[in-house]
């Protein structure tokens, strides 16, 4: 196969892998996982026609710009030290995550920016990542007394991680239920501004995760309007964009994931995470599709080797992955 074959069947899986995985992680009787594809396996890389250059001059050559290569959306769900289930990660697990990546040249954005087709945040040479968290889980965020951030939350590591490399930002998209990070009361609104300050993304993952599917148009409208309208009313400047499906299932009528709603529940969504499995293609590529964005997931489960998680892709995407160029704000979408 030759290396350009490869590249186009690698870039053609990854856009249409999409697996179910996205379990609710309220213990071991969450509910069923519902498929709406089966995951394709990307063709292997091309193989190289000699050793890598290890030359000085190599080494320090700033990669090539690549536009309309694919970026990763990666899916994060519970921050604990106790991992039970394939969805579980330790922080342990999350830093070294969040080392590689720095270390491989990835920024951070968040699921607004990519859907809108805004990088212009991203510096020339680097490579956007997004950081989802679905089903807000107290590992993901909390406030100490004092109104620090508990450093082991996927929050305090941002923060701290931050501090160590100014040029890798603390941002990320939390997809919230009803009950965000376990708080009530005051404290939900308290919580929401400070990520919401602090550059975050305050995302819809529906008010009670249920499957859509099995919802009447009515109740799964109902589902997103409600949790649009507690974020809005604790961030009105902020009212949530972006949609994570809960289980990766569509409801029957799709229409409602875009808008509905009415006065202070309407809401609308210029994007929608799915669940599984694979690199998003480029905003700038015509096979992206802003309403069913794919995403890789992450865990720390049986150490994290499972099949098509992070580090399974991310080894596959050196040659594929976007790669901004100083111009990258102003690249004109395929048509």
């Amino acid at each position: 196969m030759s290396g350009q074959l490869a590249r186009r069947t690698f870039l053609a899986a990854a856009a249409a892998a999409v697996v179910a995985g996205c379990n609710d992680t309220s213990g071991p009787d969450a509910a069923p996982v519902v498929a709406d594809h089966t995951p394709i396996r990307p063709a292997a890389p091309a193989p190289s026609s000699g050793p890598a250059s290890t030359s000085p001059a190599a080494a320090s050559r700033p990669p090539t710009p690549s536009e309309l290569g694919v970026i990763p959306v990666l899916m994060h769900h519970r921050l604990t030290p106790n991992v039970s289930g394939e969805y579980d990660m330790t922080p342990a697990f999350f830093r070294a995550e969040l080392e590689r990546l720095q270390r491989e040249g990835y920024h951070p954005i968040r699921t607004l920016d990519l859907v809108r087709r805004d990088l212009s945040t991203v510096p020339a040479g680097k490579t956007p990542v997004v950081l989802t968290f679905d089903d807000s889980t107290p590992g993901q965020f909390a406030l100490d007394k004092s109104g620090r951030v508990v450093p082991d939350t996927a929050m305090g590591i941002l923060l701290a991680f931050q501090t160590r490399f100014p040029d890798f930002p603390a941002v990320a998209s939390f997809y919230l239920n009803k009950s965000p990070f376990g708080l009530t009361g005051a404290d939900v609104p308290r919580a929401l501004k400070y990520l919401n300050d602090a550059g975050c993304e305050l995302g819809n993952h529906t008010w009670d995760h249920p499957n859509l599917r099995h919802q009447t148009t009515a109740q799964a409208e109902n589902e997103i309007a409600r949790l649009a309208a507690m974020i809005t009313s604790a961030v009105p400047a902020a009212p949530p964009r972006t949609l994570a499906l809960p289980l990766g299932v569509h409801p029957r009528d799709r229409r409602v994931l875009a808008s509905g709603g009415h006065g202070s529940t309407a809401y609308r969504n210029d994007g929608v995470l799915l669940v599984g499995a694979g690199p998003c293609p480029s905003p700038y590529s015509r096979t992206f599709d802003p309403m069913a964005v794919p995403r890789i997931r992450c865990s720390s489960y049986q150490g994290g080797r499972g099949d098509l998680l992070m580090d399974y892709w991310l080894d596959r995407l050196p040659r594929q992955k976007f790669v901004a160029a100083s111009n990258n704000s102003k690249v004109v979408p395929q048509t």
